[in-house]
């Protein structure tokens, strides 16, 4: 395949193991680090982290400095040669348990992104690919490593999570934070974030600050155009299982439904790609009538 990436490569072709099926494809779930998965990121990630060569010494100590103070070690044992680190860094690395391995995972990614800032977001989507390429049931989201592992999925949400709307984001965000496995899962108050992303795009697609869902939407077909008659629909229905004008309905609330974290990814999901189609229609509608 002349002209292609090598990553393009990679993820196109599956081991030949893979593609008669006598082996399964990677896979990591929410509450596992597998061991595949550490490898392919200390691949990718090592070198950066500690570089060798005396030019890079610096470079290599600093990073040292900031993950023995992240794993809460004594930075007077630091050693003094970058495949020190490395080596003392890979034992943590590769017997940790799986939060501990996400925590450094996240810390090292964002911690090595601040020295890239011309390609920071090249820098996460690299890092996705190999979570995708291993299995991995999290993404980078806005530079935070998020329990989605679809990749369609998580880029809608990362396009919610950096909307133009700040207001958009901030719930898309805060909706991220209260999924499982996080230590502040909420899934109801993570569908309330979601619900509430989506209205507010409405209420700023339509400069009404007070609008619900029904109202906002019908604001919204006023001033960009109607929407297909069984989308509408879909979309009103789809948010009424949890949803009404007064907000988030008493079924929700009430102790003895359970609202899983699935659940509350689909509805993050959902509203973010809703958010997301509202802010492209409307700019194409305004693109067409200038």
């Amino acid at each position: 395949m002349p002209g292609k990436p090598l990553e393009t490569i990679q993820r196109e072709l599956r081991k030949f193991s893979q593609r008669i099926g006598a082996r399964q494809p990677p896979n990591s779930g929410l509450e596992e680090a597998s061991p595949e998965l550490r490898t392919a990121l200390w691949n990718v990630l090592y070198k950066p982290a500690f570089p060798e060569g005396e030019e890079h010494r610096e470079r290599a100590a600093a990073h040292a400095r900031a993950m023995w103070h992240h794993l809460g070690w004594r930075t007077d044992q630091i050693p003094l040669l970058p495949h020190q680190m490395r080596e003392t860094i890979a034992v943590e690395w590769f017997s940790c348990g799986w939060p501990e391995f996400f925590d450094l995972i996240e810390f090292t990614g964002r911690l090595l992104a601040s020295s890239l800032a011309p390609t920071r977001q090249l820098w996460f989507e690299m890092l996705n690919r190999v979570f995708e390429s291993r299995g991995c049931a999290y993404r980078f989201i806005a530079e935070r490593l998020a329990p989605i592992g679809n990749s369609v999925e998580a880029t809608e949400v990362a396009r919610g999570a950096e909307s133009a709307i700040p207001a958009v984001a901030v719930h898309i965000r805060e909706a991220l934070r209260m999924l499982p496995p996080n230590a502040r899962a909420n899934p109801r108050a993570s569908i309330r974030e979601s619900i509430s992303a989506v209205e507010a795009a409405l209420r700023h697609l339509t400069n009404n600050p007070s609008a619900t869902l029904n109202a906002g939407l019908a604001a919204f077909e006023v001033r960009y155009g109607p929407l297909h008659p069984s989308l509408r629909q879909g979309l009103v229905k789809l948010y009424g299982y949890v949803t009404d004008d007064r907000g988030v309905q008493p079924a929700l609330i009430d102790e003895p439904i359970v609202v899983s974290g699935d659940d509350a990814r689909f509805m993050l999901v959902s509203c973010s790609a809703f958010a997301n189609y509202l802010v492209t229609l409307s700019a194409n509608t305004r693109r067409a009538a200038s």
